[in-house]
């Protein structure tokens, strides 16, 4: 006597259906912790590279910071004229051996945004091929707190010497971009422009972001360990300073 193939019931479609998307979840959840890895894993390794040039251009300017950015408007035009050749994001490239955000305002814009330019940040939100062309936009950024204007409303390069805490003091760092999440309600500045307060850091990592120092050391910290809950800069500046005297008031 001939037998009836059994097929699937119902149940067991709907058994082997969900077992399917929980090893889908899985298989995304792992794809993305390993991104993620990797991500941090080469945003510090830039970031390290980048407090290699800084240490350089201090030593070889006798002791000068560069500039957070060019007069005017953060934008291709301003970066590219001769008076911008001392901002960070000209100088530091230059001694990295990689074209300046001057020099790509000229030649090739979009290389702002490939991951061999060692201002490309990985797992920073750029902007679209629509949007990132019309302005540059850095996913780091200077802080602002080590450069003031003098008594003509003139900014002045700062100097190393004028830095108390070298080896806690923030130069550079990661600094919010339009679509990055906001650790802290109270943040705010996220506009990828080159310079940022301790309000503008972006949490890039695995809720952690990269900084770097004057000494030219780069490490990755908290927004708890740089901002209280309420968005104030924590203080007294021990382990983290933002201004040339730890003693002085970073707000």
């Amino acid at each position: 006597m001939r037998t009836r193939a059994r097929g699937f019931t119902l149940i067991e479609i709907m058994i082997a259906v969900a077992l399917l998307a929980a090893l889908l979840g899985i298989g995304v959840s792992l794809y993305r912790t390993a991104k993620q890895r990797s991500n941090q894993a080469m945003a510090m390794q830039k970031m390290k590279a980048m407090g290699t040039a800084f240490a350089t251009y201090t030593t070889e300017k006798n002791g000068l910071l560069p500039f957070e950015d060019a007069p005017g408007t953060d934008d291709w035009v301003n970066a590219a004229k001769p008076e911008a050749a001392e901002a960070w994001y000209n100088a530091l490239p230059r001694l990295m051996n990689s074209p300046s955000v001057g020099e790509l305002a000229l030649t090739n814009p979009a290389g702002l945004y490939e991951e061999n330019h060692p201002l490309f940040i990985p797992g920073a939100p750029y902007p679209g091929p629509d949007k990132r062309l019309s302005a540059p936009t850095f996913a780091l950024g200077m802080n602002s707190r080590l450069q003031r204007k003098d008594e003509a409303g003139i900014k002045k390069q700062g100097r190393m010497e004028m830095i108390q805490a070298p080896s806690s003091t923030v130069v550079l760092l990661e600094r919010g971009m339009p679509g990055d999440k906001q650790v802290i309600p109270a943040q705010r500045g996220f506009d990828g422009s080159p310079k940022a307060n301790p309000r503008a850091f972006a949490a890039r990592h695995n809720q952690k972001g990269c900084l770097i120092f004057a000494d030219g050391h780069a490490e990755l910290r908290a927004c708890s360990e740089l901002l209280t809950p309420a968005g104030a800069i924590i203080v007294p500046q021990t382990s983290i300073v933002w201004t040339f005297n730890p003693d002085d008031d970073p707000e």
